[in-house]
Formats: structure tokens, sequence, C-alpha cells
């Protein structure tokens, strides 16, 4: 669709809460599917009408994705007056500039979902640039903040002249996790699986935050036991993976097909290495893990899960052994699996949304910004 046709059949009957423009970060057709995607559809389905700038997906103009969710190439967009502008603090592409130009048009919101380390962005002078955008927008550059992690929360609280900020940590959508398998697996993980009395899986990016030396460590010390991995390897990690017999990779599987694959686990690893990355990060896949009800075994220094009496954790070899072996025995118990099932729908992104839409509401009805939303 064009600017124009976009302009005149969407934009301009629409009369529902003010729109959102998500500002360019990654791709609609990722091979993982992250939390700008979810928090679009969600946003889409809360009554929101979402415009999601993309650079790629093959896109000319404009393409409905979801229920009020558009992918939009064309900047035209950013002459949209009164919108919210989305900023996510592990985009590459943001500036100073374009928060301060895009809080011309209208009010906007920074999504503080990740500390910032040159392992996750990719070399000092990115960091640089990133950080320089938080802080601007976390002093007063934006009208507000969401924060993903308590951590990061606590980080904005200390600010002598902090902006308001929300607590939204990751979601899962719990409906597509519960629908019945429609895919073909692999022969490699149909094989493995019938190989060991217990599976022990991961579902992410293959990247350096996760703990390899202690991976292996474990990998060695239950030869019982089988581990997967699937997911798209960042920086090259792939070859960090234990090489062992009871060690198997799966490469990149599409979102669609991840339910059908995750079910043959028995337990579900989220091995993040100690450091403060794990402290604030929220783990997307620990309430895609809960929809699943598989029991969830993670490195103690994962904060926004150990919070969840239900998880179970370790910090070196023995306690992570030892976190599998219980995990694996208290997933058997279908009270317990009934509880997982109940924290992920506590946890659905149709939750996360409606706390994030009402914060945005909140926001602009403040005396500050009086005229953000008018036509």
């Amino acid at each position: 669709m064009s600017w124009q046709d976009f302009e005149e059949t969407v934009l301009g009957p629409w009369t529902g809460k003010t729109p959102i423009v998500f500002a360019p970060n990654i791709d609609w057709n990722t091979t993982l599917f992250q939390r700008p995607q979810h928090m679009a559809m969600a946003l889409g389905q809360a009554g929101r009408l979402v415009i999601y700038r993309t650079c790629g997906d093959g896109l000319r103009g404009f393409r409905q994705v979801a229920p009020n969710v558009w992918l939009a190439s064309d900047t035209a967009v950013d002459s949209i007056k009164g919108a919210w502008r989305c900023f996510y603090s592990t985009s590459l592409s943001g500036s100073v500039s374009q928060m301060k130009a895009a809080r011309q048009m209208g009010p906007v919101v920074y999504e503080y979902i990740d500390h910032m380390d040159a392992a996750i962005s990719g070399g000092k002078s990115v960091v640089r640039q990133l950080q320089a955008l938080r802080d601007h927008a976390c002093n007063k550059g934006a009208d507000l903040v969401v924060v993903s992690a308590r951590t990061l929360e606590s980080e904005i609280a200390s600010l002598s002249d902090a902006t308001p900020s929300v607590y939204v940590p990751n979601g899962v959508d719990v409906g597509h996790y519960a629908q019945p398998a429609s895919t073909m697996l692999p022969e490699a993980l149909t094989t493995f699986r019938m190989e060991y009395k217990t599976i022990v899986g991961y579902f992410g990016a293959i990247a350096p935050w996760l703990w390899y030396e202690v991976l292996d460590q474990v990998a060695q010390a239950m030869p019982d036991a089988g581990f997967v991995f699937i997911g798209p390897d960042y920086a090259g990690c792939v070859p960090s993976l234990p090489q062992r017999s009871n060690v198997v990779y799966l490469g990149p599987v599409p979102y669609s097909d991840l339910p059908a694959h995750a079910r043959l686990f028995d337990v579900c690893l989220i091995p993040f290495r100690p450091g403060e990355i794990a402290r604030s990060t929220s783990p997307l896949k620990l309430f895609e893990y809960f929809a699943l009800e598989k029991p969830v075994v993670v490195t103690s220094d994962l904060q926004e899960c150990t919070v969840y009496p239900e998880v179970f954790s370790g910090s070196d070899r023995d306690s992570l052994v030892d976190a599998i072996h219980r995990a694996r025995i208290r997933g058997k118990d279908e009270d317990f699996r009934r509880r997982l099932r109940c924290l992920a729908h506590e946890n659905d992104w149709s939750v996360r949304a409606r706390v994030y839409s009402e914060a945005l509401d909140a926001s602009i009805q403040k005396p500050d910004f009086p005229s953000r939303t008018s036509p």
C-alpha cells in the first residue's frame, strides 16, 4: 500500500487510541521472534494502531501483518503528528538527534530492555552510541521509559531528573504454545529423543552470554541425559557448545515450529553466564517454557527468573546438575504443570500490553504535554 492509500484508508479514519510508531530496530521477519514484534502485536490486539518501521522485509510502502499492525518502509510516517514514537535501547540506528526530532512531532517512549555491553551490542563504539541515547531518554529526553527488568528500573530511579518509568517485563503468546503440533520434526531430534531418558533443552540465541564452560561440565556429568540447543548463531558461538555425543545443535527453527520441537524436552534450560547481563535480563523464553508446562532450570544470576519459586537454579556444575534432576522429577507432577500454565497466562503479552498502554495514556494526560496528541 502506498503512503497516500495508507493515509486515506487507515490513518485518516482511525478513531482509536493514540497510534504508536516503532522506530527502525529489527526487521519483522527475523529468525528469532523478539520483544518488538510481540509487543507490536499485543498492542495492536489491545486497540492501538501500530506502525512498525522496517528497512527490509521486502517491503515498499505499507503492509498489514496483524490486527492493527502495519509494516512501513516509507519515511512519510515521520510526518504523523501526535503519534507516540517508540525507540528501543537495542537499536543500532537510533540517535539523540532522531529522538529530539521525533519529540517535536509527539510523545516519545523509550524501551530499556538490556544491559549495554559490547558482548551484546557489537563493540565499544556501538555501546557508547546506545548509552548516549539511553542517557538522553532517561533524563527527560523521552516522555516515558519502559524497563524490562527490576535492575534496569533501579538504575533509572537513581537518576536525579529521571523520566517517568514503568516496569513491563517480557511475556508469552500462550495461544501460540497451546497449538497442536503441525510440523514434521527433524530426524536428528526424534532419534536423539529415543536415545536418552531425559532431554534438557534450550532455544534462543547461541550467543556470548551463555555459560559454555559450565554447560560442558554439566553435559559431561550427565552422560545419560541428552542436551538440545536450538537457535541462530550470534558472533560465531556455536563452536563453543559442548562437543559431546549427548549434545546436539539443531540450528535456528522458525517461531511457528518451536512449540513442536520443545514439547520433546523434559527440562528447559536458560544458562546465562554470571554477571550484569544475566542480572538485568528478562528472558522471553522463561514464559514460553511456562506455557509449554516444562520445568525450568536457570543459572543463579538470572534474577528475573529466580523470583519465581517454581524455577530451579544453580551457580556451578554440581548445583545445576542437582537442579536438573529435581526439575525432571517435579515436572512429572500434574499440579506443578498446572501452576506453570497459570504463570504463563499471568504473563501473557496481552497483560503486558494493557500495562504498557495504560502507562502511555497516563503520560500524555500530564500537564507537561497538553498538546502532543492534538491532530
